[in-house]
């Protein structure tokens, strides 16, 4: 009668496959976090700068108006406050020394806080242009690029604010902008160390009859 034999399984055999299995697995891992961080790490272009002169008509009354950061930083926080609504919370703007917009975004998927230093540019036909220049975003040392990204994805902000990552500037087109009676703004002059701002107010005719 023959002898029957009984296969064992081979332990080393085993061994070696979990090993394997867990090495591919880590490596699509980092395969996965590297495409992330590359996606991530990409700029990002929001509308455009108008460089068009702002559209008035001829019988327009155009007032210059004096103000200072204080009013300027209290407008402009509540005006997007109401215009972002819940995505707009968290979020703070401010004019001292220079443009400060401060909040909190998701790097790397946890939440971050976070302060852009812009330095504000009166353009030639009245637009504002705010240009970062420096960054504090918890104990990371990140480009200020990147950071303009992460708002940039994660904030809807209005058809008339321009974002370009890349160049690190944030383009106010106010000659986009107007309120619902007509009313539109361009900006004469910023001078943050005098606080010093004024502000041309163009008023249809047909907003005061």
């Amino acid at each position: 009668m023959a002898e029957k034999r009984t296969n064992r399984p081979d332990n080393k055999s085993r061994s070696i496959n979990g090993w394997k299995w867990a090495f591919l697995v880590l490596m699509g891992l980092l395969i996965g976090i590297g495409i992330w961080l590359l996606i991530q790490l990409q700029p990002v272009s929001v509308g455009e700068e108008n460089t068009a002169p702002i559209s008035t008509a001829e019988d327009d009354l155009i007032f210059e108006m004096s103000t200072t950061k204080e009013d300027v930083t209290r407008l402009t926080n509540l005006y997007l406050q109401e215009e972002l609504d819940n995505q707009f919370s968290g979020f703070e703007f401010s004019l001292e020394e220079s443009a400060e917009l401060s909040g909190e975004i998701e790097v790397f998927g946890f939440p971050i806080q976070f302060s852009l230093f812009m330095t504000p540019y009166v353009l030639e036909n009245g637009n504002l242009q705010l240009r970062g220049e420096s960054i504090n975003i918890g104990s990371l040392d990140l480009p200020v690029s990147f950071a303009m990204a992460q708002i940039a994805r994660q904030v809807d902000f209005p058809e008339w604010i321009a974002i370009d990552s890349e160049s690190q500037f944030i383009i106010v087109n106010l000659n986009e902008f107007s309120l619902d009676n007509g009313t539109q703004f361009s900006l004469d002059r910023i001078n943050l160390e005098k606080n010093d701002l004024r502000i041309n107010i163009h008023l249809p005719v047909e907003a005061i009859r």
